[in-house]
């Protein structure tokens, strides 16, 4: 009779595709490489899309992301990157931060309706208050650059 899980594993062939792991280190160790690889940490990867909203949020009136959290209690972030790929949505300069759940209910309607999935709920964020949980804001907006990085 066959063992399953992981002891099954031990008594499969070798197989002769070479560990992509040593490959890797081969790589990173190579001394005539131009450039050493390009080391990515949690800390890098949060800063990079950080930068990227930043860049795409540019110029929107009450909108300041310096963050993952306190930077989208309003919703006017949110309703920002959206606009920003989908403008003909809806008139961003009617909003106003004081209407949170307008704001909310907008920039993820529209988001859905551009191929984001939604992955935060209105009555969470309104319910987080001045400080939303980074990690879950963190994780939407990531949805958003993998559906518009190519986009101008």
């Amino acid at each position: 009779m066959p063992v399953g899980g992981i002891a099954s594993l031990k008594s499969e062939p070798k197989m002769s595709r070479p560990n992509m792991f040593k490959q890797m280190e081969k790589v990173g160790a190579n001394p005539t490489s131009a450039a050493p690889p390009r080391q990515l940490n949690p800390n890098s990867i949060k800063d990079a899309l950080l930068r990227w909203i930043q860049n795409r949020v540019a110029g929107y009136p009450n909108v300041n992301v310096t963050n993952f959290s306190s930077s989208w209690a309003d919703g006017m972030a949110f309703c920002a990157l959206i606009h920003r790929f989908a403008p003909q949505s809806f008139d961003f300069s009617t909003l106003d931060p004081k209407n949170r759940r307008q704001n909310f209910d907008l920039a993820f309607k529209v988001a859905e309706d551009n191929g984001i999935f939604p992955l935060l709920e209105v009555d969470d964020m309104i319910m987080m208050g001045d400080r939303p949980d980074w990690k879950c804001v963190f994780t939407y907006v990531q949805s958003f650059y993998k559906q518009f990085r190519d986009h101008p």
